[in-house]
């Protein structure tokens, strides 16, 4: 059930930018430079020769990894992450890059143990304090991911990611109430968010199928209705597959109560 809901900032974005390079580095600039055009196997030529050439360094690894994972490669772009942090041990930018990839394809136990060093290594990171309390979460450790997303709310209300992640733990813990709460706390900062959305309607889902088991059927089609209401909203706003899919199954639901199955 876990993977059923939508998480913000799981997109994997380059970190890395011109302004930290040196006039030593102008091979490595040129090739960013092409990677930027969009050009990313040109720029994995360039990084092959400077690697062939031993200049080797984190930010040309860095750089490969994102070249690849853009074409697909994700095996290719995940040893190239790997060998950055050897380069640059608990680095916060490409350990959370790397803990992303590894979370979505379900290495969660593996993704935990990098973050982990970068927690330690940048204990007041809040991307990375928001990675490591995903990571608690997707390796059953509930709790403790609440400990830290408390603290991350504590610091800053207005971010609505750690609602969301809050949401998602009270979802596995088997409280949609708790869930929906955060959710629409979160809701009230982005409004127009339809992972938001879509996670409501995943916990009046539940909602509902709690009520469906004790049969209490009238019950458990106003949470399904309200479940409607949100993923349908949520599609106004952005097409997704996954989405579509729980809008589907939440109206093969309703159907089902409505004609007394």
């Amino acid at each position: 059930m876990l993977k059923t809901f939508l998480i913000p900032g799981m997109g994997i974005v380059l970190a890395l930018s011109f302004s930290q390079l040196h006039a030593q580095e102008l091979d490595y600039g040129a090739a960013m430079a092409e990677y930027q055009s969009g050009n990313s196997e040109k720029a994995l030529e360039i990084i092959r020769a400077l690697h062939e050439q031993g200049k080797r360094s984190y930010e040309t690894h860095y750089l490969a990894a994102f070249c690849h994972y853009k074409q697909g490669r994700n095996k290719s772009a995940a040893t190239h992450w790997s060998e950055a942090l050897k380069l640059k041990p608990g680095d916060a930018a490409v350990s959370s890059d790397f803990a992303r990839y590894l979370i979505q394809v379900g290495r969660s136990e593996d993704a935990l143990e990098i973050i982990t060093k970068a927690y330690q290594t940048h204990p007041k990171d809040r991307q990375v304090r928001l990675l490591f309390a995903t990571s608690l979460l997707y390796t059953g450790q509930a709790r403790d991911a609440l400990y830290v997303i408390e603290k991350l709310k504590a610091e800053d209300p207005n971010d609505y990611k750690p609602l969301v992640i809050e949401a998602q733990t009270y979802f596995y813990l088997g409280s949609p109430e708790k869930a929906e709460v955060s959710l629409k706390w979160a809701q009230s900062l982005v409004p127009e968010n339809s992972a938001i959305l879509n996670n409501l309607a995943l916990v009046y889902e539940k909602a509902g199928n709690q009520e469906a088991k004790r049969g209490n059927t009238k019950k458990a089609l106003e949470h399904y209705k309200n479940a409607k209401e949100q993923v349908d909203a949520a599609l106004k706003i952005k097409s997704d597959e996954r989405i579509q899919g729980n809008q589907r199954r939440i109206e093969a639901r309703i159907n089902a109560l409505n004609s007394g199955g």
